[in-house]
Parts: structure tokens; C-alpha cells; sequence
């Protein structure tokens, strides 16, 4: 019953931002029915760990987060040493993502990775500023 300082819209904001990762990824990969579910299972565990850890201590929360954003921002530029190698193919970006991060028409996945990079950079700082606010609190 207080003053949430602007959390709540920023952590929603985050949300809609992972969901459009997980959209455009499924656009690029493909997965088949199987990965599908193993992705909800993998979700709905994560959910209610993550749940129950928030409950006990939202700080360490926060800074879990933070460290797994981190993980991504590394994991996303390995993907983009990949794509300048030729490991994987620079396809052309879906639909959802020119929309969404409005990239040019012409967008490849290279380009899609970097703003996703991008984003998980700044999630990465916003949890680990939140976790700094509730230790200092």
C-alpha cells in the first residue's frame, strides 16, 4: 500500500520486451511441437522457483536476474560472432521483429540480435538497480 516508484510498469514493460524475444525467436527457429512444450515446461518451473525465491528475498531476485541478463548479453554476442563467422545463417528478420524494434525492411537476423542484445543489457541494469534499491532500503 505504497508508492512502487515506477517498478511495476517497468517490470511489465520487461515482460512484453522477453515475450517479443521469445516471439521472434520461435519466427527465426522454428521449434517443433516438442520444443514447444519443453519451452512451457522450462517457463512454468522457472515461474514457481522464481516465485517462491521473490517471496523469501526479492533482492537476490533481482540480482539473479541481473546476472542472467548478463549471461544473455555474452551468450548473445557469441551468436553474433556465429552469424559474422557464417555458423549460422543471416537470414532475413521476421515481420514481428522490423514491426516491433522498427529495423529497416531489409533487417537481417544479425541486425535482431544486436537490438535484442541490446535490450537484455538494459534489463540487466534495471534488475540489478533494484536489487541495489531493496539493499539499501
Amino acid at each position: 500500500m505504497q508508492d512502487d516508484d515506477g517498478w511495476i510498469s517497468t517490470l511489465l514493460e520487461e515482460a512484453d520486451n522477453e515475450r517479443m524475444h521469445l516471439l521472434t525467436f520461435v519466427h527465426i527457429a522454428q521449434p517443433s511441437w516438442f520444443e514447444r512444450v519443453l519451452i512451457i515446461i522450462a517457463q512454468g518451473v522457472f515461474y514457481n522457483l522464481f516465485f517462491i525465491l521473490y517471496l523469501f528475498s526479492s533482492r537476490v531476485a533481482h540480482r539473479i536476474v541481473g546476472y542472467l541478463e548478463e549471461e544473455a548479453v555474452y551468450s548473445y554476442t557469441e551468436y553474433l560472432v556465429g552469424i559474422d563467422a557464417g555458423t549460422y545463417e543471416n537470414v532475413a528478420a521476421p515481420q514481428i521483429a522490423i514491426d516491433y524494434w522498427k529495423l529497416p525492411a531489409d533487417a537481417r537476423l544479425r541486425d535482431v540480435v544486436l537490438v535484442v542484445r541490446d535490450d537484455e543489457a538494459k534489463h540487466r541494469d534495471v534488475n540489478h538497480d533494484f536489487a541495489n534499491q531493496l539493499q539499501n532500503a
